[in-house]
């Protein structure tokens, strides 16, 4: 009966959450958020050819600087919003509301990202109303609601990442098997063709995997032939859903990534006499983290910075969310006793360290290289971790602190929750700027 409940009280949290995000999305102003406009290009070409573009075609270009998102086999995104529309054109056509449709993709990743990341916390404290306000505080960081609710591929990597971290904490608890296997399969796939930014999370969760299962295979707790099986499961699943798409790209470009043909447009967009729109820092990373404001825009743009980085709200916003953040994450490690700590988990937290490290390198490398851009949604792919170890920090201190610890947990998140509903609903639901 208790189980029943707690489905029940996580589910609700679901719905609400979709609802939010929902309404923000009808709200929203098309071309008001980062990149959205060169985005939507794509669904709606699917949408109306009932094929998937070409990078070089008008309809999914700008006109300015040659870009076109088609370049990239990161299309499932792209391929769901325009299904999502085509269910909208049964009632209406309306070009408002077939872009709502195609915001239907974000809001769905976006409660994924809940679900799941809720659900890690479950296995790891094994205590319902922590992995219920881990549901809370993932949902309703004013930048994650927000990237929930228009068209962009960082929510879907955000959910990628929450699937495939899930998969690695649900095989370290009850061992491998041809389910973890496929869940695992399933993150790797919605990060590969969500966004490339994950890359890192990716790479650091395939070497836990491999550590896990042969761990597990030294232990007896996996047999070898069951292990080869997983493995085999796990790399044709993710190779039957990416590599059509990724040898579409090849044949298309020579370019599997889309990197390099993305950029020898845009070389030639200058090459025609085109206005210069990318600007690198070119002074070197670490010169660009230490004299420029490169740390602030980005965590200012992880926690709360809408429209185009164009409407920021109070500083008191972004100190509280460090504090919140950087309290529990304070408590894990202060209050973790490293010598009694299974090796299993010494090894997630480590290659998940280093997931951090890179996915924030990458960030920094492409503004010092590319353009510079400290946007926080290029980062917010490590949120999952971050809000894990949050809440492993708070489990940890309520081991400690026994009396009243629920209380204060329980008036922690609603006081989270209330800062962050304001916080959307005064710069973004009630700005004239991004809503019509």
């Amino acid at each position: 009966m208790k189980k029943k409940n707690y489905d029940i009280t996580l589910l609700l949290i679901i719905v609400v959450l979709l609802i939010y995000y929902l309404i923000i999305a009808y709200n929203l102003l098309l071309d008001r958020s980062p990149d959205e406009l060169l985005r939507y290009k794509i669904p709606l070409y699917i949408y109306k050819h009932g094929s998937l573009p070409v990078g070089t075609n008008k309809e999914v270009m700008l006109p300015f600087g040659n870009y076109s998102y088609a370049y990239y086999p990161q299309l499932l995104g792209g391929t769901l919003s325009a299904i999502f529309m085509k269910i909208m054109a049964l009632f209406s056509t309306k070009s408002t509301l077939l872009v709502f449709a195609a915001r239907w993709t974000s809001a769905i990743f976006g409660v994924i990202t809940v679900w799941f990341t809720a659900q890690s916390c479950k296995l790891l404290t094994n205590r319902r109303m922590l992995s219920n306000a881990v549901a809370v505080i993932v949902g309703v960081l004013p930048q994650f609601a927000y990237l929930s609710a228009y068209v962009n591929n960082d929510v879907i990597a955000i959910g990628g990442v929450s699937v495939l971290i899930y998969s690695l904490i649900m095989a370290t608890k009850r061992n491998w098997s041809y389910k973890s296997a496929v869940i695992f399969a399933g993150g790797v796939i919605i990060c590969l063709l969500g966004y490339l930014n994950s890359i890192p999370i990716v790479f650091v969760g395939i070497c836990y995997a491999i550590f896990t299962i042969v761990e597990q295979c030294r232990a007896n707790d996996v047999t070898g032939k069951l292990a080869i099986k997983i493995i085999g499961l796990s790399i044709v699943t993710i190779l039957l859903f990416t590599l059509p798409l990724y040898i579409r790209n090849y044949y298309l470009y020579h370019d599997f990534i889309g990197a390099k043909v993305f950029n020898d447009a845009y070389q030639r967009w200058l090459a025609n006499g085109g206005n210069q729109t990318m600007a690198p820092y070119n002074s070197g990373t670490m010169k660009m983290v230490l004299d420029s404001n490169w740390i602030v825009t980005t965590f200012k743009s992880a926690v709360s910075l809408f429209g185009y980085m164009n409407v920021s709200t109070k500083s008191g916003y972004y100190i509280f969310y460090l504090l919140f953040f950087y309290t529990g994450v304070l408590f894990k490690i202060v209050l973790t006793n490293y010598s009694k700590t299974r090796k299993q988990k010494i090894i997630f937290d480590a290659l998940m360290l280093l997931g951090v490290i890179l996915t924030l390198y990458l960030s920094m490398y492409r503004s010092a290289t590319t353009d510079f851009q400290p946007q926080g949604r290029y980062i917010l792919t490590i949120f999952p971790i971050i809000v894990i170890w949050w809440i492993e920090g708070i489990n940890k201190l309520s081991m400690i602190l026994d009396n009243n610890i629920k209380f204060k947990v329980n008036v922690s998140v609603i006081l989270y929750m209330v800062v962050s509903l304001w916080c959307i609903l005064r710069y973004v639901i009630l700005n004239p700027l991004l809503v019509g």
